[in-house]
Parts: structure tokens; C-alpha cells; sequence
């Protein structure tokens, strides 16, 4: 007989090494959502971790399905009926995934029988090593530069000034991997290497990674609100690379995502090797979406 339960940030210390501590940690975040399914005898047979985005926005709302896992597929067909009744609750009205293509053929047919559009695609995301930075042609070029007083580590910033500079950013749309961005806490960031550039109206540009508790440092929002931004992202990228090189060895792995043009432009000048990996994603709306 198999049992479902909401993940929470109360209970999701049960299922951690089920779900895996990078996954786990994000539950207790405003817009993430989990459920997990139990067998009596077994265990954990089947989960899904999910963060609603657009929300609040006139935007078309959307789950986009952060981390699946089956062992059964009776256990995977109950988990999304309970899935389902979560989406109309909220009215939502696109559900999106992404999955490995190692080992994900049969997670990729069973999505595709619950209604998902699949098809082979390339990840926006690349996980590279700190030295493959550091010898870019790009940092290369920057070598012996000056970093300007603009661009500051997050640690040296007030607190108030970091919270306006996040409200610019929210308020503009322009949440990057963090659609609670407005709820984080600066220390949540990896405070030390992230940085802003400033302005004499206040901070204009983020640079903003966060530290997976399996050590993997991920970009989080890079963005730069000024029109001068072709100057100004490369010198904050400058400021984050030099950083790293103080605190952690070369092969520290850091994962980069394309979650705008502007991170797409910049990445693809810093990883001249090429970006992203074979994955299976896929889409599909939801009866009850508005």
C-alpha cells in the first residue's frame, strides 16, 4: 500500500537522503512544493520537488518540476493524481521539466503517458571547474586590469541598500533563478565571492551564487540594470572569478545557467568549450490553468 505525503521543511528531514540534501534544502522556500510517496514496507518509492513561478504575475503561471524520481510506476501514477489536484489548486497553467538523459528513459516515457510533450534537447545549465575560468581566453584578457571600486563584494554592502537593489530587481521582473528573490536574506548568498555594482543611485547590477550543501556553487541571478551593461557584467565577472581564486582550489565546480540573454551572452564568452548538456525536457498545460 503506498502512503503520500507533502514535503515540508517540518518532515523533510525524513526523506533527505531520498531527495538529496540540494533538493531538500529548498523546501520551506516560499514557492517550493513536494510530495513522496511511501510504501508500507519499502520506503520512499517515488517523489517530486516543484517551484511555482508567475504566480503573481499576468504572465501565464507555471510548476516547473525541479527533481522526479520512480522506483514504481503505480507509485508514479498516484503521485501524479496527487500532482494534479496541487495544479488546480493553485489554477496553474503549465507544468515544465527537465531530466538527465542518463538513466531518464523510462521516467521520460512515464511523463510523456501523464500528458508532457518530451523531446531531446540541450540543458541550460553547465557545471564547469573553477581553472577552466580562470585560463579563459576571456579572464585572460582581463589580466592585470583593475577591478573599479564599483563592483563590491555582497559582504560590504548595507543591508538596506542590498534590499533596494533586490526591490529594483523584483520589481522589474528580473528575479533570475529566485522566484522568492524578494524573500532571500543576503547571507543566504555565497556573500564573499557574489557581488553588486553600484551607481551614485544605488547598486545597478547583480552578481548573486548560492552554495549547494553538496559544495556546488550556483549562479543565482546576473544581471545588470544599467544600459551600460556590456561593460559593466564582465567586470563583476571579473570581481566573482578573482574571488573564487582567493577562497576555493581549481577544481571547485561552478554551475552557470542561461536564465537570460545577458547570462546567455556572458557565459558564452567565459566557456568558449560550449554550453550545456543532452537533456529530456518537456512541457504540458494544465486542465484547470488560467
Amino acid at each position: 500500500m503506498h502512503n503520500i505525503y507533502e514535503l515540508t521543511e517540518d518532515n523533510i528531514s525524513a526523506y533527505r537522503d531520498y531527495v538529496g540534501a540540494d533538493v531538500a534544502e529548498n523546501l520551506g522556500r516560499t514557492y517550493y512544493h513536494g510530495l513522496i510517496v511511501c510504501d508500507d514496507s519499502a520506503g520512499p518509492v517515488a517523489g517530486i520537488v516543484w517551484e511555482f513561478r508567475k504566480l503573481d504575475s499576468e504572465e501565464d503561471s507555471e510548476s516547473v518540476i525541479e527533481w522526479i524520481r520512480v522506483e514504481d510506476e503505480t507509485a508514479f501514477e498516484e503521485m501524479m493524481e496527487a500532482y494534479n489536484m496541487q495544479m488546480a489548486d493553485k489554477e496553474i497553467r503549465r507544468s515544465k521539466v527537465v531530466i538527465p538523459t542518463k538513466d531518464g528513459k523510462i521516467l521520460n516515457s512515464l511523463l510523456k503517458k501523464v500528458g508532457f510533450d518530451m523531446k531531446l534537447s540541450e540543458s541550460n545549465l553547465t557545471v564547469v571547474r573553477l581553472s577552466e575560468l580562470s585560463g579563459s581566453p576571456f579572464m585572460k584578457k582581463l589580466e592585470g586590469r583593475k577591478i573599479p571600486d564599483s563592483i563590491k563584494a555582497l559582504k560590504s554592502i548595507n543591508p538596506r541598500t542590498f534590499r533596494a537593489g533586490i526591490a529594483k530587481c523584483v520589481v522589474r521582473g528580473r528575479k533570475g533563478l529566485c522566484e522568492d528573490l524578494g524573500d532571500l536574506y543576503i547571507n543566504w548568498f555565497e556573500d564573499d565571492v557574489s557581488c553588486a555594482s553600484l551607481d551614485e543611485k544605488g547598486i545597478n547590477g547583480f552578481f548573486l551564487f548560492h552554495k549547494k550543501p553538496s559544495g556546488l556553487i550556483t549562479v543565482q541571478l546576473m544581471i545588470c540594470l544599467d544600459s551600460d551593461f556590456k561593460t559593466i557584467l564582465p567586470r563583476m565577472m571579473h570581481r566573482f572569478v578573482k574571488a573564487m581564486e582567493e577562497k576555493y582550489g581549481p577544481d571547485q565546480k561552478v554551475a552557470f545557467d542561461r536564465h537570460n540573454e545577458q547570462t546567455m551572452l556572458l557565459a558564452e564568452r567565459l566557456i568558449p568549450r560550449g554550453f550545456g548538456t543532452p537533456v529530456y525536457s518537456g512541457s504540458r498545460e494544465e486542465n484547470n490553468g488560467r
